[in-house]
């Protein structure tokens, strides 16, 4: 008990000791991020305040009855599961802030409501939205199927990667990945129909697959009906995380969760949806109750009558339900915690400089970099009987305490990049190392 004890109050002060470095580093730029969002975002009611950051209530709105009651099992089964195997990492994922993850909303899938039943913090944005906002590297852009985005979307998403971002595409939205980075996978032109295949978890160092090795039975993953298989381009540079080979037999391809690095970003695309919608019981510890699949991946009666009285009742569906549910809650779960570790070493390693004056402009050459924002240029006199001219753009500039990376020194000159992906020259005395 006293060997147990210290691990756990080691991994919270290690989880504590952790944040202060990220909320501190992005803290005007999440700020700046929300600002610039609100402004975008259609308003919700009358008086101007913003859509709401999350829609939904914590069921979910898709599928039946039972399956909303699935994954809401799940997603208690795995809470409790990390809070008592990995409360570091449970920490990480409570600790995230609104912005730290972003949500493209779609049709078909709504990742919202399984990030919502986990208790993650996020912000739901519509496609269009895409185009008018400049994410940061630290965030997480989850997009649900189908993943309409834009040409415009499409650039910003491939330039969000290669900064540092993580994106996490499902299913019809396999396109807004094969577009935005391309000659890595791709659909492979069939359908499936509606099913559930057993699946197999490959690299036992893959953060991405932490607790889904202590399955009992094999993790079950739900196909949606007219789901996308994933043909991979690339082998050497896509990874497969888990397969089927029952899918492949079915369906041409046995990839169902693929992962690969882009620049200094992460791409993590998986067949079908975050939220479970249906489910196939084939074998007989399938149709057991829920209970007995949390008690298989190691929660106690304790556990399960807490879960009871706190309004979730195991039993109220059959374990093959709740371990399709679990497979893709788990997934998206530890994606969101090694984010987070992520980007304390891209804030060390990358983004190590801090502009130390206000709103410096960003020249494009050294020779035209200055500390001192130009005066507005008044705009050209309107002719008569036409409209007034708009004002002159004014330069980007990047304001005090914003964190930069250095991409190039001149002399006492330094070409930067902000958090947003903006580039340009600066004199070297306004960055701060």
């Amino acid at each position: 008990m006293r060997t147990r004890l210290s691990l756990v109050v080691a991994a919270a002060v290690a989880a504590l000791t952790f944040f202060p470095l990220l909320a501190q580093a992005q803290q005007k730029e999440r700020a700046q991020f929300e600002s610039d969002m609100e402004k975008a975002m259609p308003s919700a009611k009358p008086g101007g305040r913003p859509a709401p950051a999350s829609d939904g209530d914590a069921d979910g709105k898709l599928g039946n009855t039972e399956m909303r009651k699935a994954n809401r099992t799940a997603a208690e089964i795995l809470k409790r599961r990390m809070e008592q195997e990995r409360p570091d990492d449970a920490k990480i994922l409570r600790a995230a802030v609104g912005a730290d993850v972003v949500v493209v909303s779609g049709v078909y899938d709504r990742v919202q409501d399984v990030l919502r039943a986990v208790e993650v913090k996020h912000v739901v944005i519509p496609p269009s939205l895409l185009d008018r906002l400049d994410l940061l590297p630290t965030q997480t852009l989850m997009v649900n199927c189908p993943g309409q985005v834009s040409p415009a979307g499409i650039k910003k998403i491939h330039d969000f990667v290669a900064r540092g971002g993580y994106l996490v595409t499902t299913d019809w939205a396999i396109n807004v990945t094969a577009k935005a980075f391309p000659g890595t996978i791709e659909h492979n032109g069939q359908r499936t129909p509606n099913d559930v295949v057993a699946v197999t978890t490959h690299d036992a160092n893959e953060p991405l697959l932490s607790h889904m090795k202590g399955l009992k039975d094999k993790p079950r993953w739900w196909l949606e009906n007219a789901s996308f298989p994933i043909r991979i381009l690339d082998q050497k540079k896509v990874r497969v995380l888990m397969s089927s080979d029952e899918m492949k037999k079915k369906y041409g391809e046995g990839a169902v969760v693929v992962a690969f690095r882009f620049g200094d970003g992460k791409v993590l695309h998986m067949t079908s949806h975050f939220y479970l919608q249906q489910a196939k019981l084939l074998v007989a510890s399938e149709k057991r109750g829920g209970s007995a699949f949390a008690k298989d991946v190691g929660l106690s009666d304790a556990d399960v009558a807490a879960m009871k009285k706190k309004g979730v009742n195991p039993d109220d569906v059959r374990a093959g339900e709740v371990n399709s549910a679990y497979s893709m809650q788990q997934v998206s779960a530890n994606l969101l915690v090694e984010k987070q570790r992520e980007n304390d070493r891209l804030i060390k390693e990358r983004y190590n400089g801090t502009i130390t004056l206000d709103n410096v402009p960003l020249a494009g050459s050294p020779a035209l970099a200055t500390t001192r924002p130009p005066p507005a240029a008044p705009p050209p006199p309107a002719k008569a009987g036409s409209k007034p001219s708009e004002p002159p753009a004014q330069p980007t500039t990047v304001k005090r305490d914003y964190r930069v990376q250095v991409l190039e020194q001149r002399g006492d000159k330094v070409k930067v990049r902000d958090l947003f992906g903006n580039e340009g020259w600066v004199p070297a005395q306004a960055v701060k190392k």
